[in-house]
């Protein structure tokens, strides 16, 4: 006769940790309201990176490209490559990086 389960409820399953980072972004625009006295991320609208593993350039936005947990918010890459968790701290400091300097020659007058 084979043995007969007595147990009369399923486990349940651990509460799930966030995953390590498995992959790094480099930030290129994030597109946010913030407080204008605290600086605080009031709503992140979207997010614009480029995944440093294969280097795909992509927008990400809620539930497309990042999630909002209550510490972080996950971004992932759309190549399945990895995620990385973003704090409020790390969006807050964020500013674009300065634009590579474009040397326009000046018109010169030439002497009469």
């Amino acid at each position: 006769m084979p043995p007969v389960n007595l147990q009369t409820r399923a486990p349940q399953p651990l509460p799930r940790r966030p995953a390590p980072d498995t992959c790094q972004f480099e930030l290129l625009d994030v597109d946010a309201l913030q407080d204008p006295c605290s600086g605080r991320i009031v709503h992140l609208y979207a997010m614009v990176a480029r995944c440093l593993s294969c280097e795909s350039v992509f927008k990400a936005q809620e539930g497309q490209g990042f999630v909002s947990t209550s510490v972080a918010r996950v971004l992932r890459c759309p190549t399945g490559c990895g995620e990385q968790a973003l704090r409020g701290s790390a969006l807050r400091r964020w500013s674009p990086a300065p634009a590579a300097a474009v040397s326009t020659p000046l018109p010169v007058a030439c002497p009469a």
